[in-house]
């Protein structure tokens, strides 16, 4: 697998948050988020075998191991990856762009947090409703949100697709653009069940920094 960067921290983002998680982080992506903090994955990266990840994660000596990107679902390798790293106990989270449907072959017992991008991330034309069709209650819709524009705008494709109660999610403000008190206030004037997070590795670590 083309890997760009291994690394133990901090959940933090998702249901997980505040959790010790080894990370796993893949190389390239097609899609180009207007605020993509990790563009450095998208070229480059170095080639590791399944066994050397799943190695590295097992003595990394947490519970918790996510494969991010990059993408991970353009990685052939993947659902061998999630399923050694599954063998061993691990509880696996796949973190997804949300352009891509679910691998064939994806043992589902991994937690897929899969991104809604809206609007203001430049890359709403990936988003179509096969990619969410497969995900269930212990997976997590994740949407991080511009302005109020995006905040309507994914409530009305969560409705389109018929999320709403189906599976969870998770609304997040761009980071230093998005106020959080704002999207508290619409979530809470929404009446929907969204549950709202921050970037907690950005609050614990310096946000310019990698392997956090």
């Amino acid at each position: 697998m083309k890997i760009t960067e291994t690394f133990r921290s901090i959940q933090g983002e998702s249901r997980y948050s505040g959790w010790p998680c080894f990370f796993i982080r893949t190389t390239g992506c097609p899609l180009r988020c207007r605020w993509c903090d990790t563009t450095y994955s998208f070229y480059g990266g170095e080639e590791r075998t399944v066994d050397s990840l799943v190695g590295e994660a097992v003595s990394s000596g947490t519970s918790l191991v996510e494969i991010t990107g990059g993408e991970p679902f353009v990685q052939p390798e993947l659902p061998a990856l999630c399923q050694k790293l599954l063998d061993r106990g691990k509880t696996v989270l796949i973190e997804t762009s949300g352009g891509f449907p679910v691998p064939s072959g994806l043992n589902r017992q991994c937690r897929l947090i899969v991104d809604l991008k809206p609007p203001g991330s430049g890359m709403e034309a990936w988003m179509k409703a096969e990619n969410f069709a497969e995900l269930g209650g212990e997976d997590e819709i994740k949407a991080v949100l511009a302005g109020r524009d995006d905040f309507d705008w994914s409530v009305q494709k969560l409705e389109e697709w018929g999320v709403w109660g189906r599976v969870p999610v998770t609304f997040s403000p761009v980071f230093g653009e998005c106020d959080p008190r704002e999207l508290a206030r619409w979530v809470l004037d929404s009446g929907l069940p969204i549950r709202i997070q921050v970037q907690l590795h950005k609050i614990l670590f310096d946000p310019q920094l990698r392997g956090v």
